[in-house]
């Protein structure tokens, strides 16, 4: 199973850099962030009167590309992150998903920069502990997904964010159903 995971991360890795035009039109990035981890689907971090704390934190680096869909206000991308996990659990977790961001023209409310999606793959070093305790099992790799809103900043190069950083079975794609939840806020540079 390991051996297919880590051929889908080298193709999404080789697939932009294989193509010269590409990684010249496209643009790379940086990213420091930190977070909580939730005892809620995710879908229930939206009613902060039910919002729950688990005890558990992580902080995370990344690096990342993307690049404007022809002349649309859309762009594609992929980003590599890897974090560590502290408090109830204690392992190291690596995910690479595949993003599509928006960047309106004229936002409104006018902080607003981006918002985007991102899924792809998931790997921990050991079950996560929090997941365990949610549903009674979990298992080292899942599905990945994040969604994300970007703040406008003084430096152009530059984004504060708050993103749901989220690992699951997707909706019954692996045997154990499990997952979680955690609550990010971040910070982006372009290099």
């Amino acid at each position: 199973m390991f051996a297919a995971w880590s051929r889908i991360i080298l193709f999404a890795l080789l697939c932009p850099l294989g193509v010269g035009a590409a990684n010249a039109q496209g643009q790379w990035y940086y990213t420091v962030f930190f977070g909580v981890m939730t005892e809620n689907r995710w879908h229930e971090v939206f009613s902060p009167g039910d919002l729950q704390l688990a005890a558990s934190d992580l902080v995370g680096l990344g690096v990342g590309w993307d690049r404007q869909i022809a002349m649309s206000r859309f762009k594609y991308g992929f980003e590599m992150q890897a974090l560590r996990h502290f408090g109830r659990q204690d392992h190291y977790e690596f995910n690479l998903p595949v993003v599509l961001r928006y960047v309106p023209e004229k936002p409104v409310p006018r902080w607003l920069k981006t918002v985007a999606f991102g899924i792809g793959v998931s790997h921990a070093t050991k079950v996560p502990q929090v997941e365990i305790d949610r549903k009674g099992e979990s298992q080292r790799n899942f599905v990945y997904w994040m969604a994300d809103v970007q703040f406008v900043q003084r430096r152009p190069d530059t984004s504060i964010y708050f993103r749901l950083h989220h690992r699951s079975d997707g909706y019954g794609l692996y045997d154990v159903s499990s997952g979680s939840t955690a609550l990010v806020v971040g910070w982006l540079s372009k290099f």
